[in-house]
């Protein structure tokens, strides 16, 4: 079982979320210097209510007594959005903010995407359009760095104002089909490209039970 220094945790952390040292001093009360030595100097320590402090702002899991932290229980966080794409005709989008975050470990995110987690959004889905693999309520995850429409897939797309979740093939003329898993109610249309705009490809799926 491997060990990382804790200040070399913590700026991998601020790394992954993309955060800066004054990001970091207002979200944790830890003094700037303190941080920015954390940050510069991999070989420093602080001391443990410092340690405690910053762990907390940047969800990590740290152990008492070494100011190391331990591989195994590093997690990582993606954002989780008010917003929802339509499994069906269309959900306007009027804002998009942050309202939770989920915890993954890093070696099972790894297995979905190499893509930095800031690049990761978790969102709702509406409508029936793509039972049974979607149902109404469900969540995705969407790697908002892949948004090439020469790849079949599952991704989020956006046209008009509306978020639509749908699968994606080759349209005739070089357009795109937009396909909806339940094809009796939702037949297949095709669009050209210029018309859509990629949110995202979808990698994870949470469903209800």
């Amino acid at each position: 079982m491997t060990k990382k220094a804790f200040a070399t945790i913590v700026v991998e952390a601020m790394e992954r979320r993309g955060i800066s040292a004054m990001d970091l001093h207002r979200m944790s009360g830890v003094s700037y210097d303190v941080i920015n030595k954390l940050k510069h100097r991999p070989e420093s320590s602080t001391k443990a209510e410092n340690a405690r402090r910053l762990a907390a702002a940047l969800d990590l899991e740290w152990s008492d007594g070494d100011n190391s932290v331990d591989n195994k229980n590093e997690i990582q966080m993606v954002d989780v959005y008010d917003v929802s794409a339509s499994a069906g005709h269309g959900q306007i989008v009027d804002s998009e903010y942050v309202i939770d975050r989920l915890s993954f470990p890093p070696d099972y995110l790894a297995r979905l995407t190499r893509t930095d987690p800031r690049h990761l959004k978790i969102i709702g889905v509406k409508g029936d359009s793509m039972e049974p693999t979607l149902k109404d309520d469900d969540v995705v995850m969407l790697d908002t760095s892949k948004t090439s429409l020469d790849f079949d897939g599952l991704f989020v797309l956006r046209w008009g104002d509306a978020l639509h979740v749908k699968r994606i093939g080759r349209g005739s003329n070089g357009s795109v089909r937009i396909i909806s898993d339940n094809r009796d109610a939702y037949p297949a249309i095709e669009m050209q490209r210029a018309e859509i705009e990629v949110v995202g490809k979808v990698i994870w799926m949470g469903k209800k039970v």
